[in-house]
């Protein structure tokens, strides 16, 4: 141990200040990883738990929140964040050798706890968690800075760690009981929900099948283990929502899951079931996302992302920036009804309608009770 080096030791210098703010900036990452933990894991609202890190299939905080690394026995492991980020704050506020030697210690096993998670992440699951990224690079700033300014050490001070162990043990206990209690919450809902879903008339999948997919898990949608087909109106709000939650499930189920789109607007211009123009811009949205298959998925994405500018010329715009020609014909208008016919067997009365394997949900669940229901099928349920 150099006696000359100490980082914290040797007032407030501006190496000391930027170890301060980036261990500040750990503790808010880290806040906010434990904070969606529990919002993705335990949702209370339709789409609850999304988060500001889903960017895409590859990048996305989901991913890592549902793998078996997430939580050690129901603790957060971005809890452990927490704690590293304020050991580092405390031991610049509180100088002493004794404290940074510990740091110092600390930040070396955490960094390589980094890498494996790293590593992890882009090997064994095929993602990355972009927070738990910017965490990754915290933690190697605050290990660069400890180990070239500070006192470098492998062993932490005994006293010093037996107590912020002890501030862990106890922080930790709170933290399991609430996974426990919101455990609990959970199955109970999802039991119930599980054993709705059971009792519901089996109406078999669509006679036709649709050739709008969002995703497809076999070659078939029959041969998927769990089908699901979704009556959708791209004016309806609710709609919108669950068009929110098909990326979580798909990366949670890609390989079990296809998910077919059916159109059903709520409009009389093409639905003849409906009475009055109740969505007028529903039949003009829908013949645009049916104009191609090929770009349907992505037209699909969009349109209802501007769903409150239908009615502004939004659907013209979106024509001519996927170059979709001749959109709005009877050609078109009757691929459209030929789903909405589809409707027909299940004695749909609003949108969004899901089919689940042949089982017809109105409106629709938070994500974590279509996984219940998921799971209870893989499983053998019915």
């Amino acid at each position: 141990m150099d006696n000359n080096k100490g980082l914290t030791l040797k007032g407030m210098s501006g190496t000391n200040f930027l170890f301060i703010i980036n261990a500040a900036i750990m503790v808010g990452v880290s806040i906010y990883l434990t904070t969606h933990f529990y919002e993705a894991r335990y949702p209370t609202t339709l789409g609850g738990g999304k988060s500001l890190c889903d960017i895409s299939n590859f990048f996305n905080c989901d991913t890592a929140t549902f793998s078996k690394v997430s939580n050690i026995a129901g603790i957060p492991i971005s809890f452990f964040g927490i704690v590293v980020g304020l050991l580092f704050i405390f031991s610049s506020l509180m100088p002493s050798q004794k404290m940074e030697k510990t740091a110092s210690a600390v930040a070396r096993l955490n960094f390589i706890g980094c890498v494996a998670l790293f590593v992890y992440s882009l090997i064994g699951l095929g993602a990355l968690c972009p927070f738990c990224t910017v965490y990754y690079a915290l933690s190697g700033i605050a290990f660069f800075l400890l180990w070239k300014y500070g006192i470098s050490s492998w062993l932490p001070d005994i006293k010093v760690s037996a107590l912020w162990a002890v501030l862990f043990l106890i922080g930790s206990f709170f933290m399991y009981k609430t996974t426990e209690d919101k455990e609990l919450l959970k199955n109970t809902l999802n039991t119930s929900v599980v054993e709705q879903f059971r009792k519901l008339q089996d109406f078999g999948d669509p006679d036709v099948e649709s050739p709008y997919k969002i995703h497809m898990a076999t070659e078939k949608f029959s041969d998927s283990p769990i089908r699901v087909s979704i009556f959708s109106d791209f004016e309806c709000p609710f709609c919108a929502k669950v068009s929110e939650q098909l990326p979580e499930i798909i990366r949670r189920y890609p390989k079990q899951v296809s998910i077919q789109y059916m159109f059903y607007p709520l409009d009389n211009k093409c639905n003849s079931n409906i009475e009055g123009s109740f969505h007028q811009n529903a039949c003009d949205a829908a013949m645009l996302a049916a104009c191609n298959e090929k770009t349907f998925l992505e037209v699909h994405d969009e349109i209802f992302a501007h769903q409150s500018e239908l009615g502004s010329g939004i659907i013209q715009t979106l024509a001519k920036k996927h170059n979709l020609k001749n959109c709005f014909t009877d050609e078109i208008k009757n691929k459209v009804i030929s789903t909405i016919n589809q409707a027909a067997k299940f004695k749909l009365k609003s949108t969004p309608t899901i089919i689940v394997n042949g089982k017809k949900i109105e409106g629709s669940v938070p994500n974590n009770q279509f996984f219940a229901i998921f799971e209870d099928i893989l499983k053998g349920g019915k």
